[in-house]
């Protein structure tokens, strides 16, 4: 499978508020929309869904080069199927400094 890479800021939300896996969903805010047009994709976690995950978590507000194998996904709308993506990440490095 071809790694990819993309720079962007790692970022955080609580999700799943109120039931027994909820917590954070980390995300990486891209600097250049990808193939579908989307300038936010979802990192999936190597944690359980309800603990930190210790590798994007310590780079929360940082821009960083994210080296991922892709997963897409299609979703299912009224005009169709569109397809999105999200990163299983491989390795995350902090290019600010």
């Amino acid at each position: 499978m071809k790694l990819k890479t993309f720079v962007g800021i790692i970022k955080s939300k609580i999700d799943r508020i109120g039931t027994h896996s909820e917590g954070l969903e980390y995300y990486i805010k891209l600097e250049n929309p990808n193939e579908f047009g989307q300038t936010e994709l979802l990192i999936r976690k190597k944690v359980h869904l309800w603990e930190n995950d210790p590798i994007p978590q310590k780079y929360l507000g940082k821009k960083v080069l994210l080296i991922r194998e892709p997963v897409f996904v299609k979703h299912a709308k009224f005009e169709g199927t569109s397809k999105s993506e999200s990163i299983i990440y491989k390795e995350i490095k902090d290019i600010e400094g």
